[in-house]
């Protein structure tokens, strides 16, 4: 019973597509969303990768297009939707409820690679945040110069706490615009496969340090002849052929 209550929550669909996509993405968004409840599955899931390769991603149609997944029992493929979705609306929680279930249900590791470098510096930042503190400091600075100038329209702006919070709010949309371009170039992918052989070299014939399954998260780096040299959670590392890799 609690399954199914999982479910029901966890799986439900957005059903409305955002009011500034044409009516033709509405149309095909309602087509998919009618397969869905009908258990079209594989339908579904061809409509809203369909719309997607049109250029009208948005973290609704991936939330659906990770529940067909799930459905279809695509583990991989689910955790990517889900995780692509979240890049767009890294808050939403129902993304972040419906990955931890496919994770639970998968015996997945909850987490992938920790990030290095800058990355490291600002994972768990939120860009999105730090961008609305940052004009609402920049709005109370404005405000409290026209408040205070009165009559006299320039005198408030040297007055140290106009340029402080104007100065505060310019350096936290700065620092808001780092963090996202810092987090979007930490490189992500998704095992594709059921059981993927995680070698110590890029070859066929090297050995096989451990097995991937598929939804695990794995940062990849070099490139050679096919294969990608990638990082698990435990900071392991090894090669994988490219074509079992989906990059989120």
């Amino acid at each position: 019973m609690r399954l199914f209550a999982v479910l029901l929550g966890g799986l439900g669909l957005i059903v409305s597509p955002a009011g500034a996509q044409p009516a033709s993405v509405a149309q095909g968004f309602a087509e998919a969303n009618e397969a869905y409840a009908h258990a079209r599955y594989e339908e579904a899931a061809d409509t809203y990768r369909a719309l997607l390769d049109s250029g009208h991603a948005s973290a609704a149609l991936y939330h659906n297009l990770g529940n067909a997944y799930v459905r279809l029992g695509r583990t991989g493929l689910a955790v990517w939707a889900y995780e692509r979705g979240r890049r767009l609306r890294p808050e939403d929680r129902r993304l972040q409820h419906n990955l931890e279930y496919v994770r639970r249900r998968a015996e997945l590791p909850r987490r992938g690679p920790p990030p290095t470098g800058l990355g490291a510096l600002v994972a768990g930042w939120s860009p999105l945040a730090l961008f609305g503190l940052g004009v609402l400091a920049m709005c109370a600075g404005g405000f409290g110069a026209v408040v205070r100038a009165g009559p006299n329209h320039g005198a408030a702006w040297p007055t140290p706490a106009v340029w402080g919070a104007m100065g505060a709010g310019l350096l936290l949309v700065a620092v808001a615009l780092g963090t996202s371009y810092v987090q979007a170039q930490e490189r992500r992918a998704v095992v594709m496969d059921a059981s993927v052989p995680l070698r110590a070299a890029p070859a066929d014939t090297a050995a096989v340090d451990t097995t991937l399954r598929s939804g695990m998260l794995v940062a990849p780096a070099a490139e050679r002849n096919g294969w990608v040299r990638v990082r698990l959670g435990d900071r392991t590392e090894g090669w994988v052929g490219a074509r079992a890799l989906k990059e989120i």
